[in-house]
């Protein structure tokens, strides 16, 4: 009995770190699309802090991160998107580019009600994205100026900025578009119809 070999090898164990952390194929890929859905946020914050906050069309400028906020919450649904709304919001206000700590409510609340609407009665689609992307960066907008103006940071004749600033990004979405379709492919589509 002594000299007999063992029936069962023993399993392979795995060296790299993948292995040690236990995710699925799914949810590597599912870790990807949000980090990669982040980068284009962070890539929106530095572009309009760097460069777009330098031109301005009749004294309005881009607001890119909640206009890039928007369509991924949109793009990606309610159930998950509202998570990266609401965490990315906060990482807004924490750069200092946001323009006070009520842009966090305003831009998930507005995130998750696009979503919501967009689920529940549009199909998905380009068009249906710029019309609740539009809709939403116009709310967020409005609700900045309103709460800036209670606050006593702005002043009435400056109304027409905010609305302005609204267009301005979202002339920008078209360009998103097609890369937030595609990191949103990643791992599987969140939209069940």
């Amino acid at each position: 009995m002594a000299g007999r070999k063992h029936e069962f090898r023993p399993d392979t164990v795995r060296q790299d770190i993948l292995g040690k952390l236990l995710l699925t194929k799914k949810q590597r890929q599912s870790v990807l699309r949000w980090m990669l859905f982040s980068i284009v946020c962070l890539t929106g914050l530095i572009l309009q802090d760097v460069v777009m906050s330098r031109f301005s069309i009749l004294g309005a400028t881009t607001d890119l991160v909640p206009g890039c906020i928007l369509a991924i919450c949109i793009l990606q649904g309610a159930e998950s998107g509202c998570i990266f709304a609401l965490t990315a919001s906060v990482i807004y206000f924490f750069s200092g580019s946001a323009p006070g700590a009520y842009a966090i409510p305003l831009l998930t609340g507005i995130a998750v009600l696009g979503a919501i609407f967009r689920q529940g009665y549009l199909r998905k689609g380009f068009s249906t994205l710029v019309i609740c992307t539009g809709a939403g960066l116009l709310l967020y907008e409005l609700g900045v100026f309103f709460i800036g103006l209670f606050l006593g940071s702005t002043v009435m004749s400056r109304f027409w900025i905010f609305p302005t600033t609204a267009l301005i990004t979202l002339a920008l979405v078209p360009l998103l578009y097609p890369i937030l379709l595609s990191i949103g492919k990643i791992g599987g589509e969140t939209w069940k119809e």
